[in-house]
């Protein structure tokens, strides 16, 4: 049975533990196991072996962004001892991967998307929800298993920078259609500068579809 006592500083954990192992073959798991958060790089302990059906006490001394500090307190070889061990560890992340090959500009939905748990340190510049991805386009081939990265992909542009576009005035009953050009690149739902082809002043318009945007007023 085990017993978990934890305080703001350390955890202690009484382990049974099986034959013909080592101590660090032991602490690996332990680790594996009570800190799924983390991937064990290196176990830095003495090369004993445990002995039997013999319990041991597990107290997590420190912990840093690289290493959790340890002392195991138990029977080795026959002896009470209380053995200092230091796991060499990095933090998982859950990041978002292409699920098969994505298409340059293609639309990205999430059956195209699953997420993976990578090392802290290739998760920078990653997304850490499908939804975040869902609806952007892609920008290059993404290939199956790949990180998506913040650069490979863009939002679902209806209305782009110096392209006419149809902008809609509505207020009451009147609702008036002119031609103007955008100034900027948008998604449904954005905010754009607008340039009123026959007055040429800047208007703020809101994207409402391919080609369409309508006047703020």
């Amino acid at each position: 049975m085990r017993i978990f006592f934890k305080t703001l500083f350390f955890t202690v954990l009484f382990v049974s533990v099986a034959c013909g192992k080592t101590l660090k073959d032991f602490m690996k798991t332990y680790v594996e196991k009570q800190y799924p958060e983390y991937k064990v790089l290196r176990v830095s302990a003495p090369n004993l072996q445990v002995d039997e059906k013999s319990k041991f006490k597990v107290s997590l001394e420190s912990s840093d962004r690289y290493y959790l500090r340890f002392k195991v307190f138990g029977y080795f070889n026959g002896k009470e001892e209380v053995v200092p061990v230091s796991v060499r560890v990095v933090k998982l992340k859950n990041v978002v991967v292409a699920a098969k090959d994505i298409l340059p500009g293609e639309l990205i939905t999430k059956d195209l998307l699953k997420l993976k748990r990578v090392s802290e340190f290739k998760a920078g510049n990653a997304f850490s929800s499908i939804n975040e991805v869902s609806g952007k386009r892609a920008k290059r081939l993404i290939k199956s298993e790949r990180i998506i990265k913040f650069t490979d992909v863009e939002p679902d542009y209806k209305v782009f920078k110096n392209t006419p576009v149809k902008v809609v005035y509505e207020s009451g009953a009147i609702r008036i259609e002119m031609m103007g050009l955008a100034l900027q690149n948008g998604a449904l739902g954005d905010i754009i500068e607008v340039k009123n082809i026959s007055t040429g002043k800047k208007i703020l318009c809101k994207v409402v579809g391919n080609g369409v945007v309508k006047f703020m007023h």
